[in-house]
């Protein structure tokens, strides 16, 4: 009897162990994503700025604030 729940023991750690990878490796895939994101408006706000478009539009078209594209 010992072994049996031993055994069940060790098959519910494993299990825990792969859902708790499997969660891991989707949280990583979203920050991955979001950071994405950030850094295609980052390139977006970087070209207007090269092409003189106004800092104002720049705001409203990518989300970042003025000292965000002020950086650039």
């Amino acid at each position: 009897m010992c072994e049996l729940m031993e055994k069940f023991g060790e098959k519910k750690l494993e299990e825990g162990r792969m859902e708790g990878r499997a969660e891991g490796r989707a949280e990583g895939r979203e920050e991955g994503r979001i950071e994405g994101h950030r850094e295609g408006m980052i390139d977006m706000a970087r070209s207007l700025l090269t092409l003189n478009v106004p800092v104002e539009v720049i705001e409203k078209s990518s989300g970042l604030t003025r000292a965000e594209i002020l950086a650039l």
